[in-house]
């Protein structure tokens, strides 16, 4: 049996390459399917209401008579902010930021899907802005308790061009 023999460079990058990948692990994506509990001072936060799921634009698919269908997930921007100096972080978004659990945000995420998913299914209004990363889309939700949130999303084709997922990246008090 022939034990192979690595150089110096070839243990540092493998080791390297380990560590990226256990760093990106640790990280959160962008936007994901399902939200664990988050817990704040001994206080345990439920996220099942940012389970991701889907809805349908109707009359507006490729053929004539058939829906487009939208897979909604949600980014941790929709119950955190960034984190200031000195506080404690409870999460990391999808670039390794850290990320603080903040309250209002949380209440208004409760009914954040419920209300995404009627603008979905009644095609409703909304705006092209620009960000960092390029243009996003922009929609106002106004909330039972009189307050307007800016919510911010992107769009990514599914195969097959009958399908979209939207990423809801964040939400801010307007």
């Amino acid at each position: 049996m022939t034990i192979p023999s690595f150089s110096a460079l070839q243990i540092l990058v493998a080791a390297n390459i380990w560590l990226v990948v256990v760093i990106l692990a640790s990280i959160a994506p962008a936007c994901v399917s399902q939200h664990l509990p988050i817990t704040v001072d001994g206080t345990s936060y439920d996220l099942t209401h940012l389970q991701a799921f889907s809805a349908s634009i109707p009359g507006k698919g490729i053929d004539l008579g058939t829906d487009v269908l939208v897979d909604v997930v949600f980014s941790n921007h929709v119950y955190t902010e960034r984190t200031k100096h000195g506080e404690q972080h409870r999460a990391f978004d999808h670039h390794g930021t850290k990320r603080t659990f903040d309250s209002d945000r949380y209440e208004m995420s409760k009914t954040l899907g419920v209300v995404i998913k009627s603008k979905i299914e009644n095609n409703e209004l909304t705006y092209v802005s620009k960000s960092y990363g390029g243009a996003d889309n922009l929609v106002f939700v106004e909330m039972k308790d009189g307050h307007t949130w800016a919510v911010v999303y992107c769009l990514q084709p599914l195969a097959g061009g009958c399908s979209v997922r939207m990423e809801i990246l964040s939400s801010h008090p307007r």
